[in-house]
Formats: structure tokens, sequence, C-alpha cells
């Protein structure tokens, strides 16, 4: 008895670790492909005008607006795909930073630019003292911080966000933009069009679920079919113990006479266990493994280990329904 249920703490244990380390990569494939996507979200916007305007009228109109508050907006050059001029409102997504810090209000209402640099322009940078400049144009702007993930590399590496003033706004032209927004919650497309006079305003992300390019399913195709063996595993468990007990619960109901007593008797021991295992592996993956959210993790563990106890009480049930006494 003391060796199965050793046993199936340590098989619960090892199936959550493995499920924590899925999510780890989860976590971090999504990470990367934002920041391939110059930190944007999946809740970002294209906002397309009506007519050309300076990005100090956009900028203005956003300030002005008590309906969109903590939000980034990237006015992403159409000649160089790799400048983007970057303006915040609120507490705006930051991206990972590898050494200095990341614009703050001051830098949107200065009347000289600032500039945050991918990890990989940082050879290029030049500095003469303490503070590093990049070479832009005729121009040498200070550069605040390099941003990036140390753990692997994106696009997001390559990429040149400078805060313009006020000043540096007001000269250019929404024209030679695409302008994207993108907030920590999600705003209706009308509330879009209404601030900013937009013709048209569409997602930068598609909202797919299909197994499509882009979609998560073939984004996670690899960690999905992961997640599925440890659902079938865990399942799987319900059974190997059903089967493991036989001999015992037989025992327990010659000795008792009393089927529903042995039913719950064994179904407590497997949640007891069970849960303890998943308890156990789940710590342990959470202290190997670094994780940006757990939103996704807990209510997997949460919904799978409720499944598996159900599963154990009707297959159990089963079992001790076909013996001879009956219930």
């Amino acid at each position: 008895m003391a060796k199965k249920n050793f046993l199936t703490i340590l098989y619960t244990a090892l199936l959550s670790f493995l499920c924590v380390f899925i999510f780890s990569k989860i976590n971090q494939r999504d990470l990367i492909l934002q920041l391939d996507n110059r930190n944007l979200t999946a809740e970002a916007y294209q906002i397309n005008l009506r007519q050309n305007e300076k990005l100090s009228k956009f900028t203005k109109e956003l300030d002005d607006s008590s309906e969109i508050d903590n939000v980034q907006v990237h006015f992403q050059s159409k000649k160089d795909k790799n400048i983007t001029y970057f303006y915040g409102k609120g507490n705006f997504p930051v991206p990972p930073m590898v050494s200095g810090e990341f614009f703050s209000k001051n830098d949107f209402d200065s009347i000289v630019n600032v500039a945050v640099v991918g990890q990989n322009l940082k050879k290029k940078l030049y500095k003469p003292k303490d503070q590093a400049y990049l070479h832009y144009g005729n121009h040498y702007i200070p550069v605040l911080g390099i941003m990036g993930e140390n753990r692997a590399h994106s696009k997001l590496d390559n990429q040149i966000f400078i805060a313009g003033g006020r000043d540096i706004m007001e000269n250019l032209n929404s024209n030679d933009f695409i302008i994207k927004i993108d907030g920590r919650k999600s705003f209706s497309t009308s509330l879009l069009k209404k601030t900013f006079n937009a013709a048209s305003v569409k997602r930068v992300v598609h909202q797919n679920t299909l197994a499509q390019s882009g979609s998560w399913i073939s984004n996670h195709f690899a960690h999905l079919m992961g997640l599925i063996a440890i659902v079938i595993g865990t399942l799987g468990g319900a059974f190997l113990w059903s089967i493991a007990t036989r001999k015992d619960f037989q025992a327990e109901l010659f000795a008792s006479n009393d089927k529903r007593r042995v039913v719950f008797q064994e179904w407590r021991s497997f949640t007891i266990y069970n849960g303890v295992g998943m308890i156990v592996g789940t710590l342990i993956g959470t202290v190997v493994f670094t994780l940006s959210t757990y939103a996704q993790l807990i209510p997997f563990i949460v919904i799978l280990y409720i499944v598996a106890i159900l599963l154990f009480y009707f297959v159990i049930k089963h079992d001790v329904k076909k013996l001879k006494i009956n219930l």
C-alpha cells in the first residue's frame, strides 16, 4: 500500500513537473512572437487615418481622450522597418531590457530625442564617456537603454525606438508611418475611429483559432501535443490505480461488505495522493523553470486534477459494482 501511494505521488509529480516545463516553453514562445512584433501584444490595432496629418496632432488627440489610457503607440517608418517613433500614455507595456531603462513620460515632453535600441545595435553605439549615442541621420541621439531577451533572440534586437520631443513630432507626417496602438486592455474599433478620425482600424494580430499559419495551434503545435500526452497520462493514472488496487478493495469488501464505503475510501486515497503529487511537481517545476504568468498553468492543473478524480470515482465504482455483492 505504501509503495503504491509513493509511486502515485512520484508519477503525478513527474507529469506536473513536465506540465510546468511545457507552459514555460509556451510563455517563452509567446514572448518571442511578441518581441518579433516590436513588443506589440495581441490587443494591438493598426490605425489608418483619413488624411495626412502631423504626428503631434495624433498624440494630442490621444492625450485628450479620457477613454483611452495605458497605451503604447508605434509610428513605424515606411522607409526603414527598424525605425519606430514611440509614444506612451499612462502605464504602457514595456519590452524586456538588457540594460538601462525604457522611456518615461518626461521623454515624450522633451525637446530632445532619446532612443532605446535592440541588443544587436549595442556595438554600433558611440560612447565617448558614460553616455551612449546613436548616430541617426545627421544627429547623435542619447540612448537610454538596450532592449532584448537574454534567453532568446528576436526581431526586436534590431529595432530602434525613438521618443520624439513635441517639436520633432510636429515635423513628422502620418503618411510616412504605419500607426499602431496597443494597450493593456482591448479597445473597440468604433472608439479608436472616433478618437482619431480614422478611415479604418484593424487588429495587428488576427484572432484566429484554426490550425492555420499564424494561429495559436500552429505556433504551439509541439507544446499542444505535449499537453495532450500529459492529460492522457494523468487520466491513465486513474486506471492504473484501479488495476493495482483490485485485490485490496476485494479484501476490504469481503471484510466490511459495504461497497459504498470501499468506493469512498479508494476515491479518498487517490484524491489525496494524486493531489500531493500535483502540488509537489508543480512547486518544483516553478522553482526550476521561469514563467512570466501563471494564468494558464494554474487553471490547467486544477481542471486536470478535478477531471482525474471524477474519472477515478466512476472507474472504481464500476469495478466494485461488477463484484457479486450488490450495493
